[in-house]
């Protein structure tokens, strides 16, 4: 008898792993990145709206806002992948969904950027918990086999998520203000309905998701986080595999850091030196992202025969290199909300969900399921301070180089990462020639 005889489309489950558990996972993939970028995009507005920002300050205002985020995330990952490990990961997702819910909720009241900052604390908490929480139970549902089908299914509920709900969320203070609200009403009604998603999503992540935890993890030892981190580094000493993956986290999420903050500030600043007001700006604004994002979108599926079927370390290369172009070519941008650029965002889309899931796949097949809480957790680490690192810089840079210049330093880390993945996997097949 086949023990991977329940199959989801075209992936093998896991023992204990229902349809149900898997239509849940397709519903926390669409709302987790969406609703995770909701606030990033929504971001700039508050600042103009509530706060009176200028423009020229606000690439800097966002670094420290993502620089909060990313300290909280970094000390929060160790005790959320412990809780994962003991309570349950549906436990642990509906939390955050809970957190993030209470994050919306406040984050339009605050009247200064140390109140923002603090509710940005909060709101990452559930960042936290939902995104480490993606990235096991993807590893947890599927085999090994077609781990690269199922990260790019739930790739595409990301970018279709990340795309709806962007959009939504963007358009919904202009909304409320031809309805009749003022700005700063507009922005907190808009984001008091992203409140509602993150209690839907709640109850479905605890009702449906897969109860209880998988046999290998219920059998090991209790550790401490210093632990967990000490033994998933140690892997990466003795398998240069998974040293690469945590090197493409460290990338890949900071290039969805880099696109969510920069892109929408970008867009929102050509539509406000175009005349437009704060409001109508941010529904202007957001274009580039939306563009860069329905490319992400329609990208996906392309990727993941590869992942699958090609050496690991040459699909990694390969996507990284994509990446390293995709960033790259906004370099020759001008005004972000014309034709042309669009096209550059449209490739800018292909590149980052090409590290991504290149990235993602890279950990799930190369974490056993005996470490994977180990080597989930330092690869979510990576990728917080990966984030922390280049929003700071890249912040900087978007105020005193050009709104292109943080995506061309995240497109040249993707390239190193890439040249580093060829290299591998030359190793690797010059030590199979000579066996």
């Amino acid at each position: 008898m086949d023990v991977y005889a329940s199959k989801f489309g075209p992936v093998r489950l896991e023992p204990d792993t229902s349809r149900t558990n898997m239509w849940a996972l397709m519903y926390v993939s669409f709302v987790t990145i969406g609703l995770v970028t909701g606030m990033v995009t929504i971001t700039p507005f508050i600042l103009t709206a509530n706060l009176g920002i200028p423009e020229a300050e606000q690439g800097r205002a966002l670094g420290t806002l993502a620089f909060w985020q990313e300290i909280t995330l970094i000390l929060a990952y160790g005790p959320i992948g412990i809780f994962a490990d003991r309570i349950g990961r549906r436990a642990v997702y509906a939390a955050g969904f809970l957190t993030l819910a209470v994050g919306y909720a406040i984050y339009p009241y605050a009247t200064s950027m140390t109140e923002l900052s603090l509710a940005r604390v909060l709101y990452s908490l559930g960042v936290g918990a939902m995104t480490g929480m993606l990235a096991t139970v993807i590893a947890d549902y599927g085999v090994e086999e077609d781990r690269g089908k199922l990260t790019a299914m739930c790739g595409f509920l990301n970018g279709l998520g990340v795309v709806l709900l962007a959009l939504s969320i963007g358009k919904l203070p202009a909304l409320f203000e031809q309805m009749g609200a003022d700005s700063i009403t507009a922005g907190r009604d808009a984001m008091l309905v992203a409140t509602g998603l993150c209690l839907l999503s709640t109850l479905v992540s605890w009702r449906y998701l897969r109860p209880g935890l998988p046999k290998a993890v219920t059998n090991l030892p209790k550790q401490t986080f210093l632990a967990k981190l000490t033994e998933g580094f140690g892997v990466a000493r003795t398998n240069k595999r998974i040293a690469l993956a945590y090197a493409s986290g460290f990338v890949a999420r900071g290039d969805i850091a880099i696109v969510g903050l920069f892109a929408s500030a970008w867009g929102k600043k050509a539509a406000i030196a175009n005349g437009l007001s704060p409001t109508e700006a941010l529904s202007a604004g957001i274009i580039p992202f939306v563009v860069a994002q329905s490319a992400a979108l329609l990208w996906a599926p392309a990727v993941a025969i590869p992942l699958d079927r090609i050496p690991r370390m040459a699909a990694l290369g390969w996507c990284m290199i994509i990446g390293m172009i995709g960033y790259c070519c906004l370099y020759f941008v001008g005004d972000p909300l014309k034709g042309p650029a669009l096209g550059l965002f449209a490739l800018l889309g292909i590149g980052q969900i090409s590290a991504l899931l290149a990235a993602q796949t890279t950990i799930s097949k190369e974490a056993t399921e005996a470490m994977r809480g180990s080597i989930i957790g330092v690869f979510n680490f990576c990728g917080a301070v990966g984030i922390l690192i280049l929003t700071v810089i890249g912040g900087w840079l978007f105020d005193k180089v050009g709104p292109w210049a943080p995506f061309f330093l995240v497109g040249l880390l993707n390239g190193l990462v890439g040249i580093a993945a060829f290299k591998q996997n030359q190793n690797e097949t010059t030590a199979t020639l000579t066996a």
